[in-house]
């Protein structure tokens, strides 16, 4: 493997990049008053809402391959993503009940 100037650049570039948009993102955000305990409620129920109805499509299509193409590629992709959905959500549970 073979590091150039332009690969460090790079590298440093986007870095830079990176921790600027993350500092406007903070700057305004505390004007905005992004990170009081409403906006963490409100956006913390629309998450929960969000990954529900997510769940429910998810489901459905998962029930609706099975049925008209059977045990296929896009079966097995979908009941993935299902997987994974439920599986982030029971260690995020678990991550949540002892932090809480």
């Amino acid at each position: 493997m073979d590091i150039s100037m332009e690969t460090i650049a790079g590298f440093f570039t986007g870095g830079g990049v990176s921790l600027l948009l993350l500092y406007l993102y903070f700057r305004k955000g505390k004007k905005d008053r992004r990170f009081d305990e409403r906006y963490q409620q409100v956006h913390s129920l629309a998450r929960n809402v969000s990954w529900s109805v997510t769940l429910v499509v998810l489901t459905a299509m998962w029930i609706t391959l099975l049925l008209l193409d059977g045990p296929k590629l896009a079966f097995y992709l979908v009941l993935s993503a299902y997987g994974v959905l439920l599986v982030s959500y029971l260690i995020s549970v678990f991550f949540l009940n002892r932090r809480l």
